[in-house]
């Protein structure tokens, strides 16, 4: 005998899989909590498990046609969260060889170049979030300054969490865009320290 949360979500998908939007909503905050819950266990970042719910679903989205004939939906939605969660860790840490092999083999300079270039670099980034507008400005400075979560910025604020989410994607995109600008002519690998430190 099939149990009530089993039926609720084949009925739920086999509405998404007919292209209901508004079901598919409904089965996003059914599972949300989970997902959401067990990639930010395992990365320890918000932003990065918030990322993977989102992939996860989309996947859900573009396969909804398979949906009426998963035995296990949990399941499976749980799976395809959890290599897309083990996939952004290998990604982070190959990133991560990388840049620091790229700085072992190319960055010779003294320790007082290095200070001379923490206070250039902090400079460049004071002006662009001086530019920002003053909501993106304050939440990146409540996240990233004073690093607030998410749901603490957004009580502060008086907004929702969407929102402190936004504000925050726009300011990186806006402080990144002026970064990029004041160091083109700089080596690609003094660049490349300065968002890995930065930003």
């Amino acid at each position: 005998m099939k149990s009530r949360d089993t039926i609720d979500d084949l009925s739920l998908l086999t509405s998404v899989a007919r292209g209901d939007e508004q079901s598919f909503r409904l089965l996003f905050d059914k599972h949300r909590p989970n997902i959401y819950t067990t990639a930010w266990r395992i990365t320890g970042d918000e932003w990065t498990a918030e990322e993977i719910l989102q992939d996860t679903f989309l996947k859900v989205w573009i396969n909804r046609e398979i949906l009426p004939e998963l035995e296990n939906f949990a399941g499976w939605l749980y799976t395809i969260a959890r290599n897309l969660t083990y996939n952004s860790i290998k990604q982070r840490q190959n990133e991560k060889k990388k840049l620091l092999l790229a700085a072992k083999e190319s960055i010779e300079y003294r320790h007082t170049d290095y200070l001379t270039q923490d206070k250039e670099f902090a400079y460049i980034l004071k002006q662009a979030i001086e530019r920002l507008p003053p909501k993106q400005k304050l939440t990146y400075q409540l996240i990233k300054e004073q690093e607030m979560k998410r749901e603490e910025a957004a009580r502060t604020l008086n907004v929702s969490p969407e929102t402190v989410k936004w504000n925050l994607d726009q300011a990186m995109r806006s402080i990144r865009a002026f970064c990029m600008t004041q160091l083109k002519d700089a080596p690609l690998i003094i660049a490349l320290y300065f968002f890995s430190k930065y930003l």
